[in-house]
């Protein structure tokens, strides 16, 4: 298995960061790595959908665990060996929310998947650090 975690914080409350997450049309707006999130069913465990990072194949995807307001984990297959998991974490703190974002790759020689595909540490921070600044702009209208 291959992993990287990102987190930020944001003044905004954990409610207001999980409507962000319910509003998966916008996600663009924040995820600058992703041009299509679009679930087939509500925001909750057992929905299906398809997802395309910016550049890439449309994918499909899968919600495996949502705890609303808390937190929720996806399942991309990616051919018949591997699957990337995305741990989506909100927790209240005293000046808002933490918010903490893991990838993780499954499957043998992870590492030069994870590698191939581009993803970075770096680029995932910016991402969390986006939608803990967009969560601000949207609480302050």
């Amino acid at each position: 298995m291959w992993t990287i975690s990102a987190t930020a914080r944001t003044s905004a409350t954990t409610s207001q960061v999980w409507k962000i997450y319910c509003d998966v049309i916008n996600w663009p707006q924040w995820d600058h790595g992703l041009s299509l999130y679009q679930p087939e069913g509500p925001f909750a465990t057992g929905t299906t959908g398809e997802l395309q990072p910016v550049g890439g194949p449309k994918l499909p995807f899968s919600l495996i665990q949502v705890n609303e307001e808390q937190s929720f984990v996806d399942r991309t297959p990616i051919g018949p060996d591997h699957a990337i998991i995305g741990r989506h974490e909100l927790t209240a703190i005293s000046e808002g929310t933490q918010i903490t974002h893991t990838i993780e790759i499954h499957g043998p020689d992870a590492e030069r998947l994870a590698h191939e595909m581009g993803f970075k540490e770096e680029e995932l921070f910016d991402t969390v650090s986006s939608l803990a600044k967009y969560a601000e702009e949207i609480h302050q209208n």
